[in-house]
């Protein structure tokens, strides 16, 4: 008896409507929006004045601690993050009581069939690999038992 496999399931909605690979976000002191780069005002136009965390749920933990950086420091910080399916590089750049983002779109989680899967999860690992190369996990311990 075959067993049809299914695509896998990704709570993740891809958002087609912003072709550029960079853009901006200015954020206030409290983190609301104050103005947004020209290729996301569609998207993200309608939030200006809201927090930015409550566009971007669970993104807090992992771009917090560089706007922190870069508001206690002064200076601009670089880093990157895997979130919502998408490599993204971002600057936080100090600006007064304000912190200009620059955000730029790296890589996409292709959910359409295995290959694609396989082929953007390589595709990820090698941008986060050059971009982050000491900030490794490290390997999980496997199991025979989670084989089929």
């Amino acid at each position: 008896m075959s067993r049809t496999l299914s695509p896998p399931v990704v709570s993740v909605k891809l958002d087609k409507r912003v072709p550029e690979r960079t853009t901006h976000v200015v954020l206030d002191s409290h983190d609301r929006i104050v103005s947004v780069g020209r290729e996301i005002r569609e998207l993200m136009g309608p939030f200006i004045g809201h927090v930015f965390w409550d566009r971007l749920p669970c993104a807090e933990p992992l771009l917090r601690p560089g706007f922190d950086q870069a508001r206690t420091t002064g200076l601009p910080v670089q880093f990157t993050v895997y979130y919502a399916g998408r490599v993204r590089s971002y600057e936080a750049v100090p600006a007064g009581e304000r912190l200009a983002v620059r955000i730029e779109h790296l890589a996409e989680l292709d959910v359409t069939t295995l290959a694609t899967l396989a082929r953007s999860l390589s595709q990820i690992e090698a941008e986060l690999a050059v971009r982050e190369p000491g900030r490794r996990d490290r390997p999980a311990p496997s199991s025979p038992q989670a084989l089929p």
